[in-house]
């Protein structure tokens, strides 16, 4: 029956390729001229045909796959890439794979339980990997519908309903937790994507209450639609209100969003702060009505009843804390609302105000003044040793010191880095310091800074054959002679790297994906030695690129780099079967691992369905 229907698929597609190649649009009015019909290529139908075919076999392969996540995910990839041409099937492979995904994760979960001392009493096993959230991503890419039914699955088991919102049709219905964070990483893929309807989609029945996900989501969509950004937030303002467990920490996390996108930061119930910080984003130009808006409920929140107060997450000291922090705001904004503030803070009492003294000015107005912008190094190094109590916490001091610096290109972190006492620590520290270094000048694009101390620097061959192949990448456009000499460099590196190791596999794809930029015909000459690197590795996958080097001293620093990127695999051999098809089908079948033969032949069968790749693509006898 699976090749019967692998028979009936083929000719479908060829018929339906041929159909849409061959008719032309009748308008109904009588022409002085008749059209000729398109001619069918029939190599791109043989190269589609083919294509599909890898794709069946693939999946009926997979099934005898030992490895059963891996086994999820070529189904899952299969699903994906037949989708235009049988959705039926497709959501068949979806299911399977959500399937096996669900059996991992409970079999894992019952081994664990089953051996004493590994978890805790009542609380959930961790799981063996975000397969089924690989899953997700895809299915509700292609089918909302389908997403859902996931997303219900994926949250079947968790607590009781603790928001509530409305459908489409305006009737409340429940959502847990679980499902609105879900809910919200799922959206934040998409929006990372660049697929925002699909974002808004999933994320906006998961806008019912204000969480840090919540607020995340909303400030990076932002970033790519500002209306509807702003919509969302009002959204979250009446939701606020109506909470009555919203408090001073509900009102922190929509200041986030009004004022200080790069800073988040909740209190406890004793009046200590914690915060996270992302790349620094100026304050939105809120309109004025909305900006109102959120004065008047961060008003009302914290001018709750003290009785209150004493039972949110903040506490009377958090609640004071906060206060502070936002009161300048309440002066130049809304300085009709400022007196009220200031009773409040009075009447929440010595204690609370003493604990917010304890935190001290810069906790209290840590990116409010700078536009949401992380502190100096200079305050962050003066903070630690004002801390430190001994030698080895001013090491530790000076040694993040320095790694910042180095991460923000500030020649200050050799400073910083001599004045560590331990000196196998600032031997360990001074190499994280050039790597940091390297890193900051690559992306800020300054390659022959980064060549410079990529060659002098203390790296093994792995770094140094890394950092090399990524300045060619920048040198490609504007000096390809210079940039084809720097990848024959790094090269040579790669190869004194010991084989049989993953460092060497991957740092010969990422070569790989660079030549093949450059010159395809050095490529095809480096198929066999990067495909003979893989082979050597035993659990080679081919999107798992990361190494780790760890940096010995005082304490320890784990630096870790991605030699390759998760996709630069199958991205190398998309690319390659746009020159040629047939070659590139044949290289991926040369794989002797599962993962890395299904993923790329997955990829070299979905370029044949690429308009603009395969009218490139040379023919068979070429």
């Amino acid at each position: 029956m699976n090749h019967l229907r692998l028979a009936w698929l083929s000719l479908l597609l060829l018929c339906a390729f041929a159909h849409a190649q061959t008719s032309a649009p009748s308008s109904g009015k009588p022409t002085r001229e008749s059209v000729a019909p398109r001619e069918v290529d029939p190599e791109i139908l043989q190269r589609r045909s083919i294509a599909l075919s890898s794709l069946q076999s693939l999946a009926i392969e997979a099934r005898s796959y030992r490895d059963e996540p891996l086994r999820a995910r070529v189904q899952t990839r299969v699903a994906d890439a037949l989708w235009d041409l049988d959705k039926e099937d497709a959501r068949n492979l979806f299911r399977r794979a959500w399937a096996i995904a669900e059996t991992i994760e409970t079999e894992t979960a019952a081994a664990t339980a089953s051996v004493p001392g590994r978890v805790a009493q009542n609380r959930p096993a961790r799981p063996r990997s975000n397969l089924r959230r690989e899953i997700l991503q895809l299915a509700a890419r292609r089918d909302k519908a389908l997403g859902d039914e996931f997303l219900r699955k994926l949250t079947a088991k968790d607590q009781a309903p603790t928001a509530q919102s409305n459908d489409a049709t305006g009737n409340a219905s429940q959502m847990s937790s679980a499902e609105m964070t879900e809910r919200l990483n799922l959206a934040r893929g998409f929006l990372a994507a660049g697929e925002v309807e699909r974002a808004l989609q999933f994320a906006e029945p998961a806008l019912i209450q204000t969480t840090l996900g919540a607020i995340s989501f909303i400030t990076s969509l932002r970033e790519k639609s500002a209306p509807a950004a702003d919509q969302l937030f009002a959204r979250l303002l009446a939701a606020a209100t109506a909470d009555p467990a919203s408090d001073a920490n509900t009102v922190s996390l929509l200041t986030s969003y009004a004022f200080t996108p790069s800073i988040h930061l909740v209190v406890s119930p004793s009046g200590i702060p914690s915060s996270t910080s992302s790349p620094s984003l100026p304050p939105p130009d809120l309109a004025p009505g909305l900006r109102k808006a959120y004065f008047q409920v961060a008003a009302n929140i914290l001018l709750r009843p003290l009785a209150q107060i004493d039972q949110s997450s903040a506490g009377r000291a958090g609640t004071y804390f906060i206060a502070t922090r936002l009161f300048p705001l309440f002066q130049q904004f809304a300085p009709d609302l400022a007196p009220a503030i200031s009773a409040q803070m009075l009447a929440l009492g010595p204690e609370a105000a003493q604990a917010t003294v304890n935190a001290g000015d810069r906790s209290v107005n840590r990116g409010m003044s700078d536009n949401g912008k992380r502190d100096s190094v200079e305050d962050e190094l003066s903070d630690r040793l004002d801390r430190a109590q001994g030698s080895d916490a001013r090491d530790r001091a000076y040694a993040f010191a320095a790694m910042r610096a180095a991460e923000e290109g500030d020649p200050k972190a050799r400073e910083f880095l001599d004045k560590i006492d331990d000196l196998e620590t600032r031997a360990g520290v001074g190499r994280f310091v050039d790597y940091d270094f390297i890193r900051s000048f690559l992306s800020q694009k300054h390659a022959d800074e980064a060549l410079a101390l990529t060659r002098k620097a203390e790296l093994n061959h792995a770094l140094r054959a890394h950092f090399i192949t990524q300045a060619a990448a920048l040198l490609a456009d504007k000096d390809r002679v210079r940039a084809m000499d720097l990848l024959d460099e790094a090269l040579t590196e790669t190869r004194r790297i010991d084989a049989g190791t993953a460092d060497r596999a991957y740092c010969l794809v990422a070569l790989l994906a660079q030549f093949a930029k450059l010159d395809k015909v050095r490529s095809w000459q480096l198929m066999s030695e990067t495909v003979k690197a893989a082979n050597a590795v035993a659990d080679f996958t081919g999107d798992n690129g990361r190494t780790s080097q760890l940096l010995e001293g005082k304490f320890s620093i784990n630096m870790t780099t991605e030699l390759a990127s998760p996709t630069a695999l199958t991205d190398l051999f998309a690319g390659l079967a746009e020159d040629n098809f047939y070659q590139a089908m044949n290289a991926a079948r040369t794989f002797a691992g599962d993962a890395p033969r299904a993923m790329v032949m997955i990829s070299v069968a979905r370029a044949a369905f690429d308009e603009k790749r395969n009218k490139s693509a040379k023919p068979a006898d070429q």
